[in-house]
């Protein structure tokens, strides 16, 4: 009744005006251009004459630095879901996850979006915050005597950066005081930890159990991703457990989750296990893309029976990892089929340092020879358990376990106490009316020692591949699937 009807001329004037433009586009642009493919002139020429256009005739004026972002992160949208552009600011944010590290007081926060107020989820392991004695539960009210009121978290969160060494003083609520506490913090470089125990001790410290079931010397690692100091925690916290008479007779390396990082640390880890063979190859349209990664006998750990828990978030490094371990029969996956991320991302800088472009430069495969990416409509991808280990749980038992997690994350004080459970470590449930089925299989398999029956079936088909690509350069350094965080503190 009341819709609109585009009057006749209005239509003609659209077509007519459509019309303008694509023949003042098409005038700069070669007769031969449907038979040959566009010289770097000719791209040039069409984006700005489309430039000019918009900024001339759209409605509303537009800032050029927002036309030249939509137009890389159009073109950039046209080839994978892993190259992006970088602005210098969210650069530096990449660079900070890659290396694993930071400047400042090493304290997780949250604001309440009720109240605005800020308060300590946890302090990191082995931060200024926790040597300090920031607690989980503190809330700040000021940091060098400016109250906080009315203040973002992003802007608390610069307040508190600095450089190594200088002092800041944060006033804090703490539940149980009477008063407000003023705790002096020295700021310092503060290490990322990506490996993972089965919880925190109870002792305040910060440090984690890494031994699931102490009766039988199962011992437990998660790996939250791989950033540039992933494979040296990794022999600072495991090797002493796997040696002396005391040692693990068994280990569940938990890659559930994580979704990959850096493939030079993905392959240091699986070099740990292997003393032979190849961890994985990549291969691009240019030379230095294309290598090859060997294990060898240096840093070996002891052998002992093993199990790797994937699930489909389980995604590139993290997959060459596991693919590795099981092709050479190392260790056997439990779990979901992983996530499909079979590609190597390259940072490279330009625009004078000022922007960088992460750009897929190659493709891995695993040992076998697989290449693992998901592609559209594919029915094979990623890194499969091993037969008869496949263990399909729910969204919502995943959900349950990352809450789990993140609380088991969390460093009480310690006069906290902690309820002793009297269950088997087995059978404790991550959460409320929950039990993690895929790392009870995992432990059920070490418990009754089935591991090496299930990797001697699986040598009767081999999947090892006996050729590889020519050895170039060396290979890039990392992957795109580090997860968009922000920065801590």
């Amino acid at each position: 009744m009341f819709g609109y009807k585009q009057p006749r001329w209005a239509k003609g004037l659209v077509i007519a005006g459509a019309g303008f433009i694509v023949g003042l586009l098409v005038a700069h642009i070669p007769a031969s251009r449907a038979d040959k493919p566009l010289s770097a002139f000719d791209f040039f020429d069409i984006l700005v004459d489309l430039r000019s256009i918009v900024s001339t005739n759209y409605v509303e004026p537009v800032a050029d630095d927002k036309l030249l972002k939509g137009a890389i992160d159009g073109m950039l949208g046209e080839l994978d879901p892993y190259s992006n552009y970088f602005s210098r600011e969210e650069w530096i944010a990449f660079e900070k996850q890659t290396r694993g590290q930071f400047t400042g007081i090493g304290a997780e926060l949250s604001e309440d979006p009720t109240t605005g107020h800020i308060t300590v989820v946890s302090p990191l392991e082995d931060s200024p915050a926790l040597k300090a004695g920031i607690m989980a539960g503190d809330r700040f009210l000021s940091i060098n005597g400016v109250n906080l009121d009315g203040k973002s978290l992003r802007d608390i969160i610069t307040d508190i950066g600095g450089p190594p060494g200088t002092k800041l003083n944060v006033k804090v609520i703490r539940s149980g005081e009477k008063a407000p506490l003023n705790i002096e913090i020295e700021r310092g470089v503060v290490a990322i930890q990506t490996v993972r125990g089965v919880k925190h001790r109870d002792d305040g410290s910060g440090t984690w159990d890494f031994v699931l079931d102490p009766e039988h010397r199962i011992g437990y690692a998660r790996i939250n991703s791989f950033s540039n100091n992933t494979s040296n925690e990794l022999d600072r916290l495991l090797l002493p457990l796997l040696e002396g008479p005391n040692a693990l007779k068994g280990l569940i390396l938990d890659l559930r989750f994580n979704p990959g990082g850096l493939l030079v640390e993905g392959c240091a880890v699986a070099d740990r296990f292997l003393s032979e063979g190849v961890i994985v190859s990549t291969r691009g349209r240019q030379p230095s893309s294309i290598s090859v990664t060997n294990a060898t006998p240096k840093d070996d750990y002891p052998v002992i029976p093993m199990v790797v828990l994937v699930n489909e978030y389980s995604a590139s490094a993290a997959e060459i990892v596991a693919g590795a371990l099981k092709d050479h029969h190392r260790a056997v996956l439990v779990g979901n089929r992983t996530y499909g991320k079979g590609s190597v991302q390259t940072m490279i800088a330009f625009n004078n340092g000022q922007s960088a472009l992460k750009l897929t430069t190659a493709n891995y495969y695993l040992p076998s020879g697989k290449h693992i990416t998901r592609r559209k409509d594919a029915k094979e991808w990623g890194v499969d358990p091993h037969p008869g280990q496949s263990v399909e749980i729910t969204e919502v038992e995943n959900r349950a376990i990352l809450r789990a997690r993140a609380q088991s994350d969390i460093i009480m004080p310690k006069t906290t106490t902690q309820p002793v459970s009297t269950q088997p470590a087995s059978t404790q449930p991550t959460t409320q009316n929950v039990v993690d089925r895929q790392l009870q299989q995992a432990l059920n398999l070490l418990l009754e020692q089935k591991t090496a029956g299930i990797l001697e079936t699986a040598r009767t088909t081999p999947a090892i591949q006996t050729t590889q690509p020519e050895v170039g350069a060396s290979m890039p350094a990392t992957t795109t699937s580090q997860p968009a965080t922000e920065p801590r503190p």
